[in-house]
């Protein structure tokens, strides 16, 4: 398994199940949702160069929003294979009109990967935001993708896969008012229950970039930042798991 950072936020490079795997891809540009005034945020630390993005076969789009769904990045990349939510297909199929678009639930039920399966983790929201979480697997090990946090719900199914790998998981803790959405990520109480019902080997803090940000959201927002490395690294249920990644250089696990 190799992973690599490609920002500071949320997307990914992985190998894994004998396929290299792109996620989240935002290189490029601003995330704005709906408009400006609502919400803008752009990256503080610059990410790798679209030219340097390391050869894939899939992109995956865990979730619907602009920071996972980023058009101008995908648009950039013109990538053949993708995997998304299926609310957000016929979007994507317009901003990337010559490639093969296939929802989470398509490709659980197919054996198109090949030895690597796709399990999608049902958030328990039935009203907007609904953040969903994605398990892959190849029959050997796992890997949790939960970009906005772990649910004790998907623990059965979790279960009965094959060990947990590596969890990429927020570490910081990001709250809205209930009536935008509330606990957006939901910071380290999250992550220990994750590794109480679910052992993962690693875990590593993804979606916790200090992004340069404007407009209503980022006045609202009351974000409380995860305790330095020093302090995880000291903690009995994290130390042996801990695994922080900071710069671009990819890791082989």
């Amino acid at each position: 398994m190799v992973l690599q950072r490609l920002n500071m936020d949320n997307s990914w490079y992985l190998q894994f199940g004998g396929i290299r795997w792109l996620v989240d891809p935002w290189l490029i540009g601003a995330e704005i949702d709906f408009f400006s005034w609502f919400n803008k945020q752009w990256h503080r630390t610059k990410p790798i160069e679209i030219g340097d993005v390391p050869p894939y076969d899939r992109v995956l789009i865990t979730q619907k929003y602009p920071d996972h769904f980023h058009p101008q990045t995908l648009k950039a990349l013109n990538p053949k294979y993708l995997i998304v939510p299926s609310s957000i297909q016929k979007k994507v199929r317009k901003v990337c009109p010559q490639a093969e678009v296939s929802s989470f639930e398509e490709v659980q039920a197919s054996s198109a990967l090949g030895i690597c399966k796709i399990h999608h983790l049902p958030s328990q929201r039935t009203m907007d935001p609904i953040y969903d979480g994605l398990l892959l697997e190849d029959g050997e090990s796992s890997v949790l993708l939960a970009t906005h946090g772990y649910h004790p719900s998907w623990t059965p199914m979790m279960k009965d896969c094959p060990p947990l790998k590596i969890a990429l998981t927020p570490f910081d803790e990001y709250l809205l008012p209930a009536i935008l959405g509330g606990a957006v990520s939901p910071g380290m109480e999250a992550v220990r229950e994750l590794i109480s019902d679910v052992s993962p080997q690693y875990v590593v803090a993804t979606h916790d970039e200090d992004k340069h940000a404007q407009g209503l959201i980022s006045r609202l927002a009351k974000i409380t930042k995860a305790p330095a490395h020093h302090v995880l690294s000291a903690d009995p249920l994290l130390k042996d798991r801990l695994l922080t990644i900071e710069d671009y250089q990819p890791i082989t696990l």
